[in-house]
């Protein structure tokens, strides 16, 4: 089974490491930890979208360098977790295209993954109303996509049984 974790750093991408592990009875298999990064033209024309103001680019490609050397230290630092929850994990990080993730779901066909795992933010407000990047992939995913909540990420923390959450979250 090859699965592709998408990463970004946070509490909620390790949460979801640790459930998929406990979820799928022990890690086995291969895992790509993917990081997506945002190139600074993409960044500046999504701003201007939501009614933002263009920022001055003095240094595009400097910036696109240092935004993508963040991503790749991601991957790295979310296969080495995964690693450690007993996957097989090979890091990945790519530019996005039109959107994170378009990116995620593109991605994990072009790579035929069995399994797309990501963490969900819990967002609230009008962040919850645009919609998350969790909402899109599984809309838009033409595979399995498993969404850890926000609540099993806590119950971990907490020391409780994350499937437990899980199931309550349902």
């Amino acid at each position: 089974m090859t699965i592709l974790i998408a990463y970004d750093g946070s509490e909620s991408a390790d949460g979801a490491i640790s459930a998929a592990r406990d979820l799928l009875g022990g890690a086995s298999g291969e895992a790509v930890v993917l990081s997506v990064w945002e190139p600074l033209v993409d960044q500046a024309l999504r701003s201007l979208r939501f009614g933002g103001r263009l920022p001055v680019m003095t240094d595009v490609a400097g910036f696109d360098a240092q935004s993508e050397d963040q991503a790749r230290q991601l991957a790295e630092h979310g296969a080495r977790r995964a690693g450690e929850a007993g996957f097989e994990a090979r890091p990945l990080w790519v530019a996005d295209k039109r959107a994170i993730a378009d990116t995620i779901v593109d991605r994990a066909e072009e790579l035929d993954v069995d399994l797309i795992v990501l963490g969900a933010r819990g967002l609230t407000g009008i962040r919850a109303f645009l919609g998350s990047v969790s909402n899109h992939v599984l809309q838009h995913a033409h595979r399995p996509v498993l969404v850890i909540p926000a609540t099993a990420v806590a119950a971990e923390s907490s020391g409780q049984d994350p499937s437990t959450a899980i199931a309550t979250a349902s």
